[in-house]
């Protein structure tokens, strides 16, 4: 049994990450955290030197692209911690996340970095 100071801290806890979800969804849906474009990342149009479509200068000219390593870090993030919750609430404590588990996540966000460096990198050529 834990100490009613602990207790006490926990729920200090739960309830400061509550009220930080309901204030992001509160502005989520009075569209103040804008979100279209999430999984998107900008990527340069045409070729270099070419003029780009509408009249827009090259340095502006970006069309969003959907991006497959953020669309895999979001799933995988949702898809652990759903299941932590699960076990966590079916235990009726917090269970230890099996390291193999933190590699694939750790894995799934490399790959975003990775893409990120490679879309700097083909941007600064």
């Amino acid at each position: 049994m834990q100490s009613w100071p602990i207790y006490a801290l926990e729920w200090v806890l739960v309830v400061f990450i509550a009220l930080v979800a309901l204030i992001i969804l509160y502005k989520m849906l009075l569209d103040k955290i804008n979100l279209s474009t999430v999984l998107n990342e900008m990527t340069p149009v045409g070729s270099p030197g070419a003029p780009a479509p509408g009249g827009a200068t090259p340095a502006t000219a970006y069309q969003p692209k959907a991006s497959l390593s953020r669309l895999q870090l979001l799933i995988f993030t949702f898809v652990i911690a759903g299941l932590y919750l699960a076990l966590s609430l079916q235990a009726g404590q917090l269970v230890p996340i099996p390291n193999g588990v933190l590699g694939l996540l750790g894995i799934s966000g490399g790959s975003f970095v990775v893409s990120k460096g490679i879309q700097a990198n083909a941007g600064a050529s």
